[in-house]
């Protein structure tokens, strides 16, 4: 053998230990990353689990067999369905080491990996009757992963179309979702797709959803804090029955953020039902804004927990000075942190006008000596309630004859114009209630067991029910 054949083979035997070790390497990174991921996902389940006398779910690794170049992972889901039985969902991983994993670069992926998999369920358990519907008993979704050396890790979930007769209809067009993860900047971005997905029950009611997109960004800060952005839309929602007219709701939407330090929250929602139609009737659009600042989450699982363990028709005054007591401590904890609950806006709007609500409570923490009454605590734990109404007349009546469109409609809209005008002018000359911007509005604020409705003096509670029942004509 000549002395560059000799050179050459050493230089190629040496290439492949290199790399063989290097994937060695890779893989026990790997794992050691993997093992990480389960046991924060086991925590984060945990810390989140509001039930401490029932086992919370678990994700294992059931086996994982390593090799230089390849692994193969299998990952066990624990948890009890509602009725209380054991479940097990199992997924199994090709798991390929890097540097440069073979099904990567088949895929047209060159940049150094620390591992590239792919994920399927296994046909076992809950995933079997998905498996049967499914052609040639292919796995119904699968997921491929690339894993670089910095942690960094992008994945895309592919959900293959599925038509399901039971009891009803499932059928569902199939989507993908991708998900990316930073390590270093602590982020996570979701965003998925479906083109349509619909679900019919056995008495004929169906739902129909169609062009559905997500996304979601969660970040997180210091030891404990969390933030999040959720967001879907669809291009419509529609709802059919036998005995219902037709509803079809065009470009609806959902968001919401939430802020998490610990356990105190602070959250915003807001739902765009988007154009709203009966029988293709355009009733308008009709939006919610919801929000919450400074909610303990755990106080309220924990209220929670406790409601949840009495009867639906338990009597305060019958149970057991533990229970009470226990009761009262649960309802401190959530006063505790001054927790502001608000409903923004629950707004209806047509080219006709307008109609809309809001709500905003205001909590406190209740000191010594807290009362034994549970309503003369909820009382004392209220600082200020705000509230405010507004109503479109034309709108209203519009509405009636569009859904009433006959002799029969026409003359319901028309009564019920004059009872508005009626009512509307007793509570005007009552100051419960103003014409302003085309609509009758009204503001009432309570704080310290007082109601002041307009800006005018405050009244109790039983004062201003008793005049309102004057003003309605509803007095006995």
């Amino acid at each position: 053998m000549s002395s560059r054949l000799k050179f050459a083979t050493l230089g190629a035997a040496v290439v492949v230990l290199a790399y063989g070790a290097a994937s060695w390497y890779a893989g026990r990174l790997a794992q050691q990353s993997i093992q990480s991921w389960v046991d924060r996902a086991n925590q984060e389940i945990q810390s989140r689990w509001d039930d401490p006398a029932a086992p919370g779910p678990k994700l294992a690794l059931d086996d994982y067999q390593r090799g230089i170049f390849t692994s193969q992972v299998r990952y066990v889901f624990e948890y009890r369905d509602a009725d209380g039985a054991a479940q097990r969902l199992v997924v199994q991983d090709a798991l390929q080491h890097g540097p440069w994993p073979a099904a990567a670069v088949q895929a047209g992926i060159w940049r150094p990996l620390a591992a590239y998999s792919r994920l399927q369920p296994v046909a076992d358990g809950p995933w079997k009757p998905w498996f049967d519907r499914m052609p040639d008993a292919q796995a119904p979704w699968h997921a491929v992963t690339q894993v670089g050396f910095d942690g960094r890790v992008d994945s895309l979930v592919t959900v293959l179309p599925v038509r399901i007769q039971d009891d009803g209809l499932l059928d569902f067009s199939g989507g993908t979702l991708a998900i990316h993860h930073e390590p270093g900047a602590r982020l996570t971005q979701v965003s998925g797709q479906a083109q349509a997905l619909s679900l019919e029950t056995d008495d004929a009611s169906k739902v129909q959803l169609r062009d559905i997109q997500f996304q979601g960004r969660s970040t997180r800060s210091g030891e404990d804090g969390f933030q999040s952005t959720q967001e879907i839309q669809l291009a419509s929602v529609q709802l059919d029955g036998t005995d219902m007219p037709g509803v079809r709701l065009d470009q609806p939407s959902a968001r919401v953020d939430v802020a998490r330090t610990g356990s105190l929250m602070d959250a915003q929602v807001q739902y765009d039902f988007g154009k709203l139609l009966i029988d293709r009737q355009d009733m308008g659009v009709i939006q919610l804004k919801a929000s919450s600042q400074q909610l303990d989450v755990d106080a309220v699982q924990a209220l929670g927990l406790a409601l949840g363990q009495l009867p639906d028709d338990f009597d305060y005054d019958q149970l057991g000075s533990a229970e009470q007591q226990a009761l009262k401590t649960r309802v401190l904890s959530v006063l505790a942190t001054s927790p502001v609950l608000s409903l923004d806006s629950l707004s209806w709007a047509t080219p006709k006008g307008k109609t809309d609500l809001r709500l905003r409570v205001q909590l406190r923490p209740v000191a010594d000596p807290v009362p034994d009454d549970p309503g003369a605590l909820i009382e004392r734990g209220i600082q200020q309630v705000k509230f405010g109404a507004g109503v479109s007349k034309p709108m209203l009546v519009s509405l009636l004859a569009q859904l009433q469109s006959s002799n029969e409609g026409a003359f319901g809209a028309a009564l019920f114009s004059m009872l508005f005008d009626q009512y509307a002018d007793r509570l005007q000359r009552a100051g419960l209630a103003q014409a302003q911007d085309g609509q009758m509005r009204t503001e009432a604020t309570y704080a310290d067991g007082l109601v002041s409705v307009n800006g005018q003096a405050a009244v109790t509670p039983e004062d201003l029910s008793q005049q309102l029942a004057a003003v309605l004509g509803l007095e006995d």
